[in-house]
């Protein structure tokens, strides 16, 4: 889930409704849009080590959206044809 919103001071106010529990632990990460070319931990984008902590970052989908992304790839299977182009019966 992302929430967007602005900090004043110590407080975050955010936009939208929190559909988390009282008490839930939040991870905040500050964007700063003047240093868009490095990551925040400091590795430029696109380097090995910015790769690697890519690599070490979890997810951000639910198993619901696993399972739906599965639907999806089930519903959308192709009937596979093994039947060449120089297999088809020809009239001599």
């Amino acid at each position: 889930m992302t929430y967007k919103g602005i900090a004043r001071g110590k407080v975050i106010e955010l936009e939208g409704d929190l559909a988390l529990p009282e008490g839930t632990e939040v991870e905040i990460v500050v964007k700063d849009r003047a240093k868009s070319s490095v990551t925040i931990n400091r590795h430029a984008k696109g380097s090995p080590e910015a790769i690697l902590k890519f690599f070490d970052t979890p997810p951000l989908c639910t198993p619901a959206d696993v399972d739906a992304l599965l639907q999806a790839i089930k519903e959308g299977r192709q009937p596979t044809n093994y039947q060449g182009v120089f297999d088809q019966d020809q009239d001599s």
